[in-house]
């Protein structure tokens, strides 16, 4: 089997006004599936935010531009805010909820690569959104979000029914994001 090692651009997968996600194609570039490995590249513009997700691989999140916030849950633990600026490399295993804000000029841009012989397609990743008109609450009806959530069937549609499905949002800046905690970079 040839392999080609000549540079392959990623394609983008999603965003909005706020950024972009760009993916590296495992057909275009066959040593990714079959090393099982996937590649995507995060980018937000000022005041950018990546709604919550996690993902089906674990994987290494390196800021590649850019200072931002990350929010980062794991599995059975409480939230983690962090600053984060290049140079930054994180370890996000598989289970892990992530979101990601930039509230300054340049550019936040965040690598991920990761391992995806657990993946639902070898050599991608798959978000799971838990925000937006995509989230894993739209696959529910709203007699049963209704029930679930103690909420009127007015409001259960316009929480999942009213969000855009992109993924990436620009905020507006005089919204309150939460603040990194210096105790949670240990």
């Amino acid at each position: 089997m040839d392999i080609d090692l000549s540079p392959k651009l990623p394609k983008k997968v999603y965003g909005g006004n706020g950024g972009s996600y760009h993916a590296w194609d495992p057909k275009e570039l066959p040593m990714l599936k079959a090393g099982n490995i996937g590649a995507g590249k995060l980018a937000l513009e000022k005041n950018g935010f990546a709604l919550p997700r996690y993902s089906d691989s674990a994987k290494v999140a390196y800021v590649l531009q850019g200072c931002g916030v990350a929010g980062i849950v794991l599995p059975e633990k409480e939230e983690k805010v962090i600053a984060i600026k290049k140079g930054d490399a994180m370890a996000l295993p598989f289970g892990t909820v992530t979101w990601w804000y930039n509230k300054e000029d340049p550019d936040l841009v965040v690598l991920f690569l990761g391992e995806t012989s657990k993946a639902h397609k070898a050599g991608e990743f798959t978000d799971f959104f838990l925000a937006g008109a995509n989230s894993v609450f739209s696959g529910f009806s709203t007699e049963f979000l209704c029930r679930a959530s103690d909420l009127g069937e007015n409001d259960v549609k316009a929480l999942v029914g009213s969000q855009t499905g992109t993924g990436i949002v620009k905020l507006d800046p005089s919204l309150q994001m939460p603040e990194p905690k210096p105790e949670h970079r240990e």
